[in-house]
């Protein structure tokens, strides 16, 4: 399939910055003393931190269909888990806009307009991105004036989703957008996606969603909680909370291809702030980072192999 072959470049681009810096933090914090931490680390942990990650595509995977039946699109289940699995190995290009794969899959895979499936994508994004400003909320609990946080953030998102259903303030906003000839080709997209927000994001979609992420990316939360105990250090749950979801709306806001970098440098650096040495916070960026993106990847490699193995077997032969 060329949309698949078109994602291949940047995969391999994201792999190579991955290892650079993989070897940045080694270098940082000491190749030696990070190996003497993986050295002790409590293989008793090591069941629960692998169960965390599957449980967070399990729960995706839930609001993923639930999106799809909202628009009515009702794809043949085994090839759904596919579309699905090969959407995680998209989690490297720039703010995951990779995912649109999934689209032009189920296009492929039963002829569904991409226009029709390109919302729920959408969909996923912001209720993920909702559901981790939410997470950092409550993970910045533990600090001084965390409450006053969690209230301005849960404040502020219901105005955001207020803009999207009220149409005269949105349409005086998308108003002004084409006015200025900068913004006149995404206040359409806008547009666009407001009307299909109407369509997915009724009150009880929003809250059903937005608690199925709150809850999903909780896992990665205690991925970061499980890890520091195995390694000998100690956190708490909040603080563990707060720096998967902070990190990873950083390096979401980056652009970059799977926040590479930038979500390592703010989980380390959130480690270190939070007490832990320079090679406790190392190790467990690394492993942190492996559960949160590069597991997702290989699972979306071989989500991508099976799918064109099983039901588009003729594009292993395309040129």
């Amino acid at each position: 399939m060329e949309t698949e072959r078109s994602y291949k470049k940047p995969i391999i681009t994201s792999v190579i910055v991955g290892l650079a810096v993989l070897f940045g933090l080694l270098v940082i914090a000491g190749a030696g003393d990070v190996i003497a931490v993986f050295a002790r680390f409590d293989l008793r942990y090591l069941p629960l931190i692998l169960m965390l990650a599957p449980l967070n595509y399990l729960l995706r995977y839930v609001k993923w269909n639930y999106f799809l039946k909202q628009v009515g699109v009702k794809p043949e289940p085994a090839a759904n888990r596919l579309v699905f699995m090969s959407g995680l190995g998209m989690t490297v290009t720039p703010a995951k806009v990779g995912e649109l794969l999934k689209c032009y899959l189920l296009k492929e895979h039963m002829g569904t307009p991409v226009s029709v499936t390109s919302p729920v994508v959408m969909a996923e994004r912001l209720t993920d991105a909702l559901a981790m400003v939410l997470l950092a909320s409550i993970g910045s609990l533990y600090f001084a004036h965390g409450l006053l946080v969690l209230v301005f953030t849960t404040v502020f998102l219901g105005f955001v989703v207020l803009f999207f259903h009220y149409d005269p303030l949105f349409n005086r906003f998308a108003g002004f957008l084409e006015k200025k000839w900068l913004f006149k080709r995404g206040s359409q997209f806008l547009r666009e996606f407001q009307q299909s927000s109407k369509t997915l994001f009724t009150v009880k979609s929003l809250l059903f969603t937005t608690f199925l992420g709150v809850v999903s990316w909780s896992f990665e939360g205690f991925v970061i909680f499980f890890t520091v105990r195995a390694i000998g250090g100690s956190v708490s749950v909040l603080e563990s909370f707060f720096v998967v979801a902070f990190s990873s709306v950083v390096g979401t806001l980056s652009f970059l291809p799977g926040g590479l970098g930038v979500a390592e440098g703010s989980i380390m650096a959130l480690l270190l702030f939070v007490g832990l040495g320079t090679e406790m916070a190392a190790a467990t960026t690394v492993i942190t980072r492996f559960s949160t993106l590069w597991l997702g990847g290989a699972v979306g490699l071989l989500g991508l192999f099976l799918i064109r193995k099983k039901f588009f077997p003729s594009s292993e032969t395309a040129p």
